[in-house]
Parts: structure tokens; sequence; C-alpha cells
């Protein structure tokens, strides 16, 4: 019998390990998730909590009610990989060993990363909607906002969900409009990117929707400071934009734990190959979803498909076939 070992039990580790359980038998194989939280929660409704339109309640599930049926959950935190000798380590002082091992760590939210964030979230105008402790906050100051700058800042590129600023945007001039502030309020999407959107054919059709609802977009924007006292968020190309209210997505990392280990790139994102999911140097380990480097969007509708290809050919490979799934890279 395998051991599948998994590693993360956000989206995408519960997607690919519902996925191995439903093909393989409790003969072929254990399925193990280690996950250090005891709670699973749905990132994607944050933007709607932020605006009111959802229930933080809705988004929470007891980690235990999520995990598959037939799969152990370990609540644990991940010290360490031994990828050479197929075992890892916790802070709880547990060894795992693991025949084929799946990480599904997702990102580090790195507040510390934007000088002036970290102390001052949640209060003096700064907020953030990536958490949902921050997505409950704002949601009090967006019902409450009357007039002023409200200003939506994006890291640099990875970043999980890169859709949702821009949603945030369009939602909360749609919003300012219906409760008749719109021309007191003035918005303002910032991006380290060239335009709000980048890829045609949507990059043309998004530019001229922002420019025909007003909405302020500033490229080339990486934010490096919050100063509260001046009220401005400040770029490292030292550029600043003066805010009222100041939503921060912080920039992404990988987990904290991965440092100096070979399978990780510089941001301590999982290197692998983008079409087979398996790790570069080692032929039993796999990324899926935010942890991986693919070069392509951070989002559950990615690490679905993903999930899919994995489970698939994994399943193969446990039955002796050659594994032909291939992920496109893809997320809807």
């Amino acid at each position: 019998m395998s051991q599948i070992l998994i590693l993360g039990g956000g989206s995408a580790g519960i997607m690919v390990a519902a996925r191995l359980r439903n093909e393989l038998s409790m003969d072929e194989a254990s399925i193990t998730i280690v996950e250090p939280s005891d709670k699973h929660y749905y990132q994607a409704g944050f933007t709607l909590v932020a605006l009111g339109l959802d229930e933080p309640e809705y988004l929470v599930r007891p980690m235990e009610k999520v995990i598959p049926a037939g799969c152990t959950f370990i609540k644990d935190e991940v010290s360490n990989i031994i990828p050479d000798s197929n075992y890892i380590e916790t802070k709880g002082g547990k060894r795992l060993e693991y025949d084929h091992l799946i990480l599904a760590t997702g990102t580090k939210l790195s507040f510390s990363e934007v000088e002036g964030l970290t102390e001052n979230l949640g209060k003096d105008g700064v907020h953030t909607f990536y958490t949902l402790e921050g997505a409950i906050a704002l949601r009090k100051v967006i019902d409450e906002f009357e007039e002023g700058n409200f200003v939506v800042a994006q890291p640099p590129m990875p970043f999980k969900c890169p859709g949702a600023p821009i949603k945030l945007a369009l939602m909360v001039d749609d919003l300012f409009r219906r409760k008749g502030i719109r021309n007191k309020a003035n918005v303002t999407l910032t991006t380290a990117l060239p335009s709000v959107f980048t890829r045609e054919p949507y990059a043309t059709k998004l530019n001229q929707l922002f420019e025909s609802r007003n909405i302020n977009v500033m490229p080339g924007f990486n934010p490096g400071k919050v100063d509260v006292e001046n009220r401005v968020i400040k770029s490292w190309e030292g550029k600043e934009v003066p805010y009222d209210v100041g939503v921060v997505i912080p920039p992404n990392e990988g987990e904290p734990f991965y440092e100096d280990m070979p399978i990780v790139d510089a941001s301590n994102f999982v290197k692998a190959d983008k079409h087979r999911l398996v790790q570069e140097g080692f032929d039993n380990i796999y990324a899926i979803g935010d942890c991986a480097n693919y070069p392509t969007s951070k989002t559950a509708s990615g690490a679905r498909k993903q999930a899919e290809v994995l489970a698939n050919n994994l399943v193969a490979k446990l039955r002796g076939r050659e594994p032909r799934h291939t992920y496109s890279g893809h997320i809807i």
C-alpha cells in the first residue's frame, strides 16, 4: 500500500485528496493531510464579505468536516521536509514517511514587506480583505464611507486571486453610485503592471471599463510604505497616493519552512514542471495550487484543474500505467 502525504488543507489539498480517495481503494493507498489550522476558509468569498454581500460564518468550516472520508487528518505544522529520505518533520515532533508527497501549502501573506502595514492594519484607515478578519473590519468601513480617497493597492505578482482587487475596486464604485456618493468618492487602483490587466482581449475591455467608470489607475506602483501620519501609500518607485481608506494587499511568498530547501525558488514557491506538476528534482513530490511557481494565476479554479491532472496521473502511476495528463495553465 502506498502512503500519500498531502501538506495543506486548503482548497487545493482538499480537492486533490477527494479525487484520489474517490479513485483509490483503501488497500491501494493511505491518504494523510497535514494542516496546522482547525478551520477551513473559503477565501474567494472574502471580497463579498467586505462588501456586505456574504456572511463570514458561511465561509468557515471545521477542518474535520471537509476532510474527505477515508483520509486521515493531522493537525500539525510542518517544520522540515527531507526529500532524499522521503519523510517530513512537524513542529509537534512527528516524523511522517511518504511514498508520494503532494505540496498544497498555499501562500504566506507578508504584511511586514510593506513598512507600516503590520502595526497599522485595521486602524488609521489602513485595511486589507485578504484575511477574514480584515474583510469583516473593512465591511464596516465601506458601509460608513461617505467621501474621500478610497485606494486599493496591489502587490507585485505573483499573489493569490489577482482578480480580487480589481473586483473590489469595481464593486466599490458600483456601491458608491447606488448610495449616491460617487461624486464625493475618489476611487483608485494601484498595480505593479503597466495597466489594470495585461492579457488581451480582457486588457482593452477592462482599461476601457475603468476609464468609463472614472476609476483611477496607477500603473508601475509597488507598495513599499504606508505613511499613516500623512495618509499616503508610497511605492518603491517613489510614487505616492493619498488615502482616507487604504486597502492594501500584502506581497505573497511561500511558507517559511521551505527556506533554503532545494525544491523552492527565491520566494519559497515550489519549483515544479508546469505541465506535469512534478517537482523538478524529485519525481515523487508534486505541487498544486498557490504554493507552486507555475506561470499562471494563483486561484482556486486553477487548483481545481491541477487537482484533476495530478490525481489522474498519480492513480495511473500507482497502477503501473504511464501518466499522460498535462495541465494547460488555464484556470477556467
